[in-house]
């Protein structure tokens, strides 16, 4: 091969080279955005289509004394708003399942009840304390509509209101004990939650 076949197929190589990194640099940066926007998703869901117009994960809110909700600081929740005034607060929590840590997301009210709850991530036993999601544990919807004062959260077998999952004390107990937590919190953090908004 001559010389200036070499340098023709050096160029094309690069040529090659250059245009497979742009191809990458521009589907990078599209994979990125579109995990992103489902990543708002999941943590949006809890919210009723309409009840928000603003963008709830855009402006973090900080939250003081994390520990009492079971989460290393920092930790941040969210809030949406309709037309400038609140309409809810996403507040991560965390209980102490049987396998481990049960992290959940709940949206409340500004009225301080509950509206919704997901579980963002969990090891429990799958069939049994499975709360991987509101529609395989219509369990977790028996919370929602319920307030701090309006409602014993312990278990029916401990004297509260609840039913507890089938084989799952200890699971039904961290979910329910979170929850209450995550109220209570929300009840003494109303200021830092619920600042003052405007259109």
């Amino acid at each position: 091969m001559n010389k200036r076949a070499c340098a023709l197929l050096v160029a094309v190589l690069l040529v090659l080279i250059a245009a497979v990194v742009g191809v990458e640099r521009l589907l990078s940066a599209q994979i990125t955005g579109e995990r992103q926007a489902a990543n708002e998703r999941a943590l949006l869901d809890l919210l009723a289509p309409g009840s928000y117009d603003n963008h709830p994960l855009a402006s973090p809110i900080v939250l003081p004394d994390s520990e009492k909700l079971g989460l290393p600081a920092p930790a941040s929740a969210y809030l949406a708003t309709r037309n400038g005034v609140a309409s809810a607060v996403l507040l991560p929590a965390r209980g102490n399942g049987y396998e481990g840590s049960i992290e959940l997301l709940l949206a409340i009210s500004p009225a301080g009840q509950l509206l919704a709850v997901k579980v963002l991530s969990e090891h429990e036993t799958p069939g049994l304390g499975d709360l991987s999601s509101a529609a395989k544990s219509p369990w977790l919807r028996g919370f929602f509509g319920h307030s701090l004062s309006d409602t014993d959260w312990r278990m029916k077998a401990d004297g509260g209101q609840f039913d507890q999952m089938a084989g799952a004390t200890v699971t039904s107990r961290a979910v329910s004990q979170a929850v209450q937590q995550g109220l209570r919190y929300f009840d003494e953090h109303r200021a830092v939650l619920l600042p003052p908004v405007g259109p």
